[in-house]
């Protein structure tokens, strides 16, 4: 009778390890307030995505029901995401923009999926403006990803996450071009 106890002991306590051991850690991604702050950091280094054209009754109507159903204290939250190291990059970005500009309008430039930019092309560029090009896009990556991990520290993300912030704003990157 001491064998099927034993054993039933051992079963017992085999199972409560193996239930403790399946005990998932999730670590809590604010994937909303990071679509926010990323949307209101893109449109202050571009602009907005697009004017509204004077026909477009639906736009309007997404915005005012935006305005009225989203509490003070979200917009609050997500404008209150800056450090002056954010804002030294926006300002950085938002300059270096201007002289982005005529690359997207040609085609030569494209936002990619990882929050970076990349060149498409240089056909019909010298060998002065190819350099230029190269030096924008090396200068605006490296103060991307500065900007994602700022972001990253601003909202208490972890550090590993930061990729995910930088697909984030690649949509936000990619709206602002079309």
């Amino acid at each position: 009778m001491k064998a099927p106890r034993k054993t039933i002991g051992t079963c017992s306590a085999a199972v409560i390890l193996f239930v403790f051991a399946c005990v998932t850690i999730n670590i809590y991604f604010p994937a909303e307030k990071v679509e926010s702050v990323a949307g209101e950091i893109v449109e202050d280094i571009r602009g907005p995505a697009g004017e509204t054209p004077p026909g477009d009754q639906s736009s309007f109507l997404r915005r005012t029901f935006a305005a009225l159903c989203v509490p003070p204290a979200w917009a609050e939250e997500a404008t209150a995401v800056s450090n002056p190291t954010i804002r030294a990059l926006k300002e950085s970005m938002r300059n270096r923009y201007d002289s982005m500009k005529p690359y997207y309008q040609k085609g030569l430039l494209a936002e990619g999926d990882d929050g970076l930019v990349s060149v498409k092309g240089t056909q019909g560029l010298g060998l002065k403006e190819q350099r230029d090009l190269n030096n924008l896009v090396s200068a605006e990556n490296k103060d991307r990803q500065a900007l994602y991990r700022e972001v990253a520290k601003a909202l208490k993300i972890d550090p590993s996450q930061v990729g995910r912030i930088a697909e984030i704003f690649a949509k936000e990157w990619q709206k602002s071009v079309r």
